[in-house]
């Protein structure tokens, strides 16, 4: 069985960019040989140059290609360096006892007061929407109450309020023609069934009350005085939301009104 090549750390490779020689080896050769030809041309005493020059130029050339313990020679002088001059050993010595013995008391009292800011930032919202939640279930409350007594209310005693039936159309030239007749829509054309509409006196009195049908319209056959009255309307649903308006009524009013809930549906 074939043996496994080992990993090798590819990290620390070098490319031979230089023939044989990396850069580095390359640079220690540059810098090196030439020093040694330098020595052996300048010092004087004949053999003292020869091994002068002869030191410089193997010093270049181990530190280009002598390894030891399979590291360079460059990398291993500057560790034996960093060993010598560097300490080896090192003493844990405490400073400032008292103040480290407070620290943590006072942190403690930070955390304490953050816990109580918290829990009263906590409880003023809670509080904050329990109020609201308050409110907003008197008014639905309220509101189911008025569409309740919508259908309960009083007859008075010169003027009926009454539901009136939606007239179907007949063949008949001697139908009836209503008094009033109107439509209830949303701002896309579409009409609302199911919508109650009150028409009340200046002195908002209820004098009719009126349904729309599947249609979305309304129509009363029970004559009114002429004047301005006010047209109120309310979805049982509460779906559908609108404006209060004034109508002007007379003897005859041909034309149906025409009425749009405020918003988009």
């Amino acid at each position: 069985m074939e043996q496994h090549p080992v990993p090798r750390q590819i990290t620390t490779f070098e490319f031979k960019l230089i023939g044989f020689m990396t850069l580095k080896q390359f640079i220690y050769l540059v810098i090196f040989l030439p020093i040694a030809y330098v020595v052996l041309s300048v010092f004087p005493i004949p053999i003292l140059n020869i091994f002068l020059a002869f030191l410089v130029g193997f010093t270049g050339v181990a530190l280009a290609f002598i390894p030891i313990n399979d590291r360079p020679l460059d990398v291993y002088i500057k560790n034996f360096i960093k060993r010598i001059v560097y300490p080896t050993q090192y003493y844990y010595q405490k400073m400032n006892i008292q103040s480290s013995t407070q620290q943590p008391a006072q942190m403690d009292q930070k955390i304490t007061n953050s816990h109580i800011e918290t829990n009263q930032k906590l409880t003023q919202y809670l509080s904050k929407n329990k109020t609201v939640t308050n409110i907003s279930t008197q008014v639905n409350q309220k509101r189911r109450e008025e569409i309740k007594n919508a259908f309960d209310l009083p007859i008075l005693k010169n003027i009926s309020a009454n539901i009136q039936p939606v007239k179907t159309e007949s063949n008949s030239t001697t139908q009836k023609q209503p008094f009033l007749k109107g439509v209830l829509k949303n701002k896309k054309q579409t009409p609302l069934p199911g919508i109650l509409i009150y028409i009340n006196d200046q002195n908002n009195n209820p004098l009719r009350l009126l349904k729309t049908n599947t249609n979305g319209t309304f129509e009363s056959y029970n004559n009114l005085p002429e004047g301005v009255y006010d047209v109120e309307m309310k979805d049982p649903n509460d779906k559908h939301l609108f404006d209060k308006v004034k109508i002007n009524l007379k003897n005859l009013n041909p034309v149906p009104f025409e009425f749009f809930s405020k918003e988009l549906i």
